[in-house]
């Protein structure tokens, strides 16, 4: 399973609502922070990773956030 595979079923368990890739956090799921939260909380638990709650604000699309995601994780090695 890719990391945006990955993504997409963090964002869809969060959301309750089905997503894309293109899928945005704001316009199209009307997330907030509480939402934000679970996002990055999922992140760390999946990924193993530690990600800024801001890249879910600047990068607001599943696709653009598996992309921190695979550098974050490329950082780490």
């Amino acid at each position: 399973m890719t990391s945006e595979e990955q993504m997409l079923d963090i964002w869809k368990n969060v959301s309750g609502r089905p997503v894309g890739p293109d899928t945005d956090f704001f316009d199209d799921l009307e997330g907030d922070s509480m939402a934000a939260a679970a996002i990055v909380h999922w992140v760390n638990i999946v990924f193993g990773v530690q990600l800024p709650m801001i890249e879910v604000f600047d990068r607001p699309t599943p696709a653009e956030l598996a992309g921190v995601v695979d550098e974050l994780r490329a950082a780490a090695r």
